[in-house]
């Protein structure tokens, strides 16, 4: 069985993340996803912990969900979970110093698979536009 891991923080769960999921389970028999509890450089998180756990959980492509916290953290799970593949963003590629445990997955024999982004969905695209219909009157 192939098995295959992933993960974000998962803000207001959209288009472009169920995309991502769905490509990353096409591409391995077993999904487990990282929940990025507390990144550090998303300090505008709108939803809990919880609500983002929940989310996932209902999502298809989605076997096991690892919450983590730290950078360190995901180190750890990846040092010791027992995966054939990582799917990361393919914003990754330019620069392989950005992803946490790259040697991990070196030394492991892990798999590095850039998922393609060919849509415009993002979490602050989605921010963007609830800011504007909140700024529209209605009738």
């Amino acid at each position: 069985m192939k098995k295959g891991f992933t993960a974000s923080a998962f803000d207001l769960l959209h288009a472009g993340h169920i995309v991502m999921l769905e490509e990353a389970r096409k591409n391995c028999d077993y999904l487990i996803v990282g929940l990025h509890t507390s990144p550090a450089h998303k300090k505008d998180l709108v939803q809990s912990v919880f609500e983002r756990f929940i989310q996932l959980k209902g999502c298809k492509y989605v076997d096991e969900i690892i919450p983590y916290e730290s950078e360190k953290d995901l180190k750890n799970i990846l040092k010791t979970i027992e995966i054939n593949i990582r799917f990361l963003g393919d914003d990754y590629f330019r620069d392989k110093k950005f992803i946490t445990g790259y040697n991990t997955c070196i030394l492991k024999n892990i798999e590095l698979y850039y998922c393609k982004r060919f849509h415009p969905y993002s979490s602050t695209e989605l921010k963007k536009r609830i800011v504007s219909m909140s700024n529209t009157p209605t009738d």
